[in-house]
C-alpha cells in the first residue's frame, strides 16, 4: 500500500495578485496558479484515495476557518477546500474561487497556523506524509511574532514545507527583481529564514515552473510475482546435498504505457446542463452461418464454441477434454540448471522486463544464504540460468540472472531467455562479393560498394557519432543519458488531459513541452548534411515516382481476335443487375464498360439495389448486406477514376438515411464509406472538413 499524504496549498489571493509585473500578460496569481495546478492534477491522475489535498487561500475577501471564531487575526483567511481526495468536482469547485479579492487585508503567517491546524486535526498520530505549499508575491502583512512557535510545531509534525515566491529572488537561478520594495525584500529575508529553521525548501516561482516542465516518473510500490524457494541441486533424487533459500521476485522496470480513452456517449440537449457522460457498454454475439435461418445465420452461445487450431489452412478442433489431458502440469518453482560466465551472455536475446530475486525479509538465514551465493557470482564474474514458474499449472520459462551489490542493497537481477524455437536463424549473402552461377567471385557489381561509395558512407556515419557530444544538462557527461529522455507520445497525453482536466472550456490544447522534443531534431553539434549529399552523389539515388492509381476504360484486343469486350457490352446493356447476387455481377458487367455513361448507369442500378436493401431491412437485418454492396461501388468507382459517380451518389444515400434509417448511417460512418478523399484519388477536391461534414451533418 502506498505512503498517506496530506498537503494543504496556501496561496495568496490578494489584490496585489491581479497586478501585472516584470513584462509578463498574465497576472501574478495567473502565474503561480500554472504550479498548483500541475501539482494538483498530479495528485488527481495518480487515482490514490490516500493522497489528499486541502486549499486555503489568505488576503481573502471574507473569512471562513474554525480560528477566526475566537481571534480577530484569522480574519480574510478561508478554507477554500478541506481536506478530501480531489476528483474533477473539487477542481471545477476550486477553478471558480481562485480570484483576486478586493483586498490586500490578512496576515501570511495566520494562514500558515491554519493549515497547522488543519493537518493536525485530520492526520491525528497516524502515520502521514505532510506538506504545506505556500504561495504569495511577498507583498502584504506577514507577523512574524511567535515565529519560533510555529518552527517547533513543523519540526515536531514533521510537516514538509515549500514556499515559492513570485518574483523572489534566486541568484542561482538568476532572478532578481529590480526596484523591489522594502516591505518585500523584508518579507522575503523572513520567510528564506522560516525555511531554513524547518529544513524546508524555498524559491522562485519561475524555477518551479520551469521545474514541472520536465516529466516525472512514476514511482509505484512493488507487488510480488513469485514467492517460493530458489534450489540448488535435484531435491527428488538427492535431497541432502539440495540448497533452498525463500525468496521473493519483484519487477525492476516496467514499460509506461499512455492512458487508454474510453468510450462515451455525449449527453443530448434534453439532459439536465452540465449532466454526466454515459459510460457505453459493449455486448458481443456469435454467428454462424444457416442458410434455412432468418438473415442466412443463427446466434449461438459461447459454451458452445471449441477452440481450433490453424494446421497449415485447416483448422483443427480441440475440445475442452482434450486440452485438459494435452495441458502442461507444472508446479511453482525456481530451479539453477547452470551457470555461465558473464562474458559469454548476449544482451540483444533479453525477452522481458527485468526484475529482481531478494530474500525473504523474515527469514536471517535465507539473506545470509542468498548474499553468499550473489557475492560468490560476483567474484566469479558468473551468471546463473534458471527455470522459473510463477504460479502452478503456468508455463515455465528460462532466466538468466545477474548479480547486483549495492552499499545497502544486494539481489539477483532477472530476465527472461529465449527457447530454441524463439531464436530463428537467417542466412544473408555477404554484402562485399558476389559470386556467379558458375561459381566467380567477381570485384566490380553493381551490387559492390565502389570505394567512393565507401568512403562516403564512412564519413556520413562518423558525422552522427553522438560520443563527443555533451550532454543535455552537464557538460562532463555523455550525450543522451537515459534520465534525460523521456516518452513524448506518453507524457504529451497527460500533459494534454491535465489541462484539458482544469480548463475544459479553453480554446485548444497546450504547447509540448520543450524538454520532450529535446531529441527530435539533430543536435547543433552534429553536421551530417554535406556527408549526406556526397553520400546521395555516390550512390546515385534518385526519386522513384509513385505508380498512378486507377485503370483505364475499356481492354486491350486479345490474341484471339474474339472481340470479348463487345459480347460483354451487349451483355450489360440488354441485362440488369440482379438484386439476388449484385456484387459478382456488379464487377463483371463494370470490368466490361468502354464508355462512362456505362458505368455511370451501373452505378445508379447498384444504387438502387443498395437503397431497397435498407428500405425492404428488417430493423438493421440486411445491414450488413448493404454495407459491402456500397464497398464494392466504392471501390471499383475509385479503381475505374469515376469516384464523382460515387460521390453523387453517397449525398443522395445520406439524404435517403435521414428519414427513418439514421442508424444505418452510423454504419456507412463507422467503416469509413464517405466522400473520397485526395489520398485516394488525388483529382479529388474533397477536404477533411467536407468529409466530415457529410458525416456528421455539420
Amino acid at each position: 500500500m502506498a505512503d498517506k499524504q496530506a498537503t494543504v496549498y496556501i496561496v495568496d489571493l490578494g489584490a496585489s495578485m491581479g497586478a501585472h509585473n516584470a513584462g509578463r500578460t498574465e497576472t501574478d496569481l495567473e502565474y503561480a496558479l500554472k504550479y498548483l495546478w500541475d501539482r494538483i492534477a498530479t495528485t488527481v491522475s495518480n487515482g490514490r484515495k490516500t493522497d489528499t489535498i486541502a486549499v486555503v487561500g489568505f488576503r481573502t475577501d471574507g473569512s471562513d476557518n474554525s480560528l477566526f471564531q475566537n481571534d480577530e487575526n484569522y480574519s480574510n483567511i478561508s478554507i477554500l477546500s478541506p481536506m478530501s481526495q480531489f476528483l474533477m468536482p473539487q477542481i471545477r469547485e476550486l477553478n471558480k474561487l481562485l480570484e483576486p479579492s478586493a483586498t490586500d487585508r490578512g496576515d501570511g503567517v495566520s494562514a500558515l497556523v491554519v493549515a497547522l491546524d488543519m493537518i493536525e486535526k485530520y492526520c491525528k498520530k497516524l502515520k502521514y506524509i505532510r506538506n504545506i505549499v505556500f504561495l504569495t508575491n511577498g507583498t502584504g502583512n506577514f507577523d512574524f511574532d511567535g515565529i519560533n512557535d510555529i518552527i517547533e510545531q513543523i519540526t515536531e509534525q514533521k510537516i514538509n514545507l515549500t514556499i515559492l515566491g513570485v518574483d523572489f529572488d534566486d541568484l542561482e537561478f538568476g532572478v532578481a527583481e529590480k526596484d523591489k520594495s522594502l516591505d518585500k525584500a523584508e518579507n522575503e529575508r523572513a520567510l528564506r529564514e522560516l525555511c531554513d529553521q524547518c529544513d524546508g525548501m524555498y524559491g522562485t516561482i519561475a524555477e518551479a515552473i520551469e521545474e514541472i516542465q520536465r516529466p516525472r516518473t512514476k514511482k509505484t510500490r512493488p507487488v510480488h510475482s513469485f514467492r517460493g524457494q530458489l534450489s540448488i541441486g535435484n531435491e527428488s533424487t538427492n535431497p541432502r546435498s539440495t540448497l533452498l533459500i525463500d525468496v521473493e521476485r519483484f519487477p525492476r522496470t516496467m514499460v509506461a504505457k499512455p492512458p487508454t480513452a474510453s468510450s462515451f456517449a455525449v449527453p443530448s440537449e434534453r439532459d439536465s446542463v452540465g449532466g454526466n457522460l454515459h459510460k457505453i457498454r459493449n455486448t458481443r454475439t456469435f454467428q454462424v452461418g444457416d442458410e434455412d435461418a432468418p438473415g442466412k445465420a443463427i446466434d449461438i452461445e459461447q459454451e458452445d464454441m471449441a477452440k481450433g487450431y490453424l494446421y497449415g489452412r485447416t483448422i483443427v478442433p480441440i475440445s475442452v477434454e482434450d486440452q485438459e489431458i494435452v495441458k502442461f502440469d507444472t508446479e511453482a518453482s525456481l530451479k539453477i540448471v547452470g551457470f555461465i560466465p558473464k562474458s559469454g551472455f548476449e544482451r540483444p536475446i533479453c525477452l522481458s522486463n527485468s526484475n529482481i530475486i531478494v530474500a525473504s525479509k523474515a527469514n536471517d538465514e535465507a539473506i545470509m544464504a542468498l548474499s553468499s551465493f550473489i557475492h560468490a557470482l560476483y567474484e566469479l564474474d558468473s551468471l546463473v540460468i534458471g527455470r522459473l514458474v510463477t504460479k502452478d499449472d503456468k508455463p515455465p520459462v528460462m532466466i538468466a540472472m545477474a548479480p547486483i551489490i549495492e552499499p545497502s542493497f544486494e539481489c539477483l537481477v532477472e530476465v527472461q531467455l529465449p527457447f530454441a524455437e524463439d531464436a530463428r536463424q537467417y542466412k544473408f549473402a555477404p554484402l562485399n562479393t558476389v559470386r556467379t552461377t558458375a561459381g566467380k567471385v567477381l570485384d566490380k557489381h553493381r551490387l559492390i560498394p565502389t570505394q567512393e561509395l565507401q568512403e562516403a558512407m564512412d564519413d556520413y556515419v562518423d558525422s552522427m557519432d553522438l560520443m563527443n557530444l555533451e550532454g543535455l544538462n552537464d557538460p562532463l557527461l555523455p550525450f543522451a543519458q537515459p534520465e534525460d529522455i523521456f516518452s513524448p507520445l506518453l507524457h504529451r497525453i497527460q500533459q494534454v488531459i491535465r489541462a484539458r482536466a482544469i480548463a475544459p472550456n479553453s480554446d485548444g490544447i497546450p504547447e509540448v513541452s520543450p524538454i520532450l522534443l529535446n531529441y527530435s531534431t539533430i543536435h547543433l553539434g552534429l553536421d551530417p548534411e554535406e556527408d549526406l549529399d556526397r553520400l546521395k552523389q555516390a550512390a546515385d539515388v534518385c526519386l522513384v515516382p509513385a505508380k498512378a492509381k486507377g485503370k483505364k476504360i475499356g481492354r486491350d484486343k486479345p490474341l484471339s481476335g474474339l472481340d470479348v469486350g463487345r459480347l460483354l457490352e451487349e451483355r450489360t446493356k440488354s441485362k440488369r443487375i440482379d438484386k439476388n447476387n449484385p456484387i459478382p455481377e456488379f464487377r463483371q458487367m463494370i470490368a466490361s464498360a468502354q464508355q462512362r455513361e456505362d458505368i455511370q448507369l451501373l452505378v445508379q442500378q447498384m444504387g438502387d439495389i443498395i437503397k431497397d436493401i435498407i428500405r425492404y431491412s428488417i430493423a438493421d437485418l440486411h445491414y450488413s448486406r448493404a454495407i459491402e454492396c456500397l464497398r464494392a461501388l466504392r471501390e471499383d468507382c475509385i479503381t475505374l477514376e469515376a469516384f464523382e459517380f460515387y460521390d453523387s451518389f453517397i449525398r443522395e444515400l445520406k439524404s435517403f438515411t435521414e428519414a427513418d434509417r439514421k442508424d444505418f448511417w452510423s454504419r456507412v460512418r463507422k467503416d469509413k464509406l464517405g466522400l473520397v478523399l485526395p489520398t485516394e484519388d488525388i483529382r479529388s477536391k474533397t477536404t477533411i472538413e467536407e468529409s466530415n461534414r457529410l458525416y456528421y451533418g455539420r
